[in-house]
């Protein structure tokens, strides 16, 4: 008889333990998911919104260095303030013709640029303004000026 009412004991934990163990309702995942979902979202998207600045960060300092080695070009030559072997460029694409031959990009964007030169003869000042253009925009994506004078 002991072994029979122990028997039942144990019968009876078991069945309580059970009936007080509780999982998640099919309403909380859908919650729980749901939430995470957008937070995934969230967060996917400022990761795209970052490649994205990375990438017109990268075309710009492109940009920058193309025009940066054609004013070194015009600095460097004999005698910046009379533009010796230097000439006013339209818009071009690249390579660029002589005298700014040997200006590289070695990117895979593709540039246009062009060589405004302004002689101001009451100041005996030049301004040289390098621009440097995406095939499709009519303005200039980046410019660069510098005062060339006389001494």
């Amino acid at each position: 008889m002991v072994d029979q009412t122990a028997s039942w004991e144990v019968a009876a934990t078991a069945a309580r333990g059970r009936s007080d163990q509780r999982g998640f309702t099919f309403v909380e995942v859908v919650v729980s998911l749901s939430l995470l979902a957008a937070a995934a979202i969230f967060i996917l998207q400022a990761f795209m919104a970052g490649l994205a600045h990375a990438g017109r960060s990268n075309e710009r300092v492109a940009a920058t260095t193309l025009a940066m080695q054609i004013m070194e070009q015009i600095r460097a030559s004999a005698n910046p303030y009379e533009m010796v072997n230097m000439a006013p460029l339209p818009r071009t694409p690249l390579p660029l013709p002589a005298p700014y031959v040997g200006v590289v990009n070695p990117t895979p964007h593709t540039f246009e640029a062009a060589v405004v030169v302004n002689q101001n003869p009451n100041f005996r000042l030049i301004t040289a303004t390098v621009e440097v253009y995406r095939p499709t925009d009519v303005t200039p994506f980046v410019t660069l000026t510098t005062v060339l004078d006389d001494q």
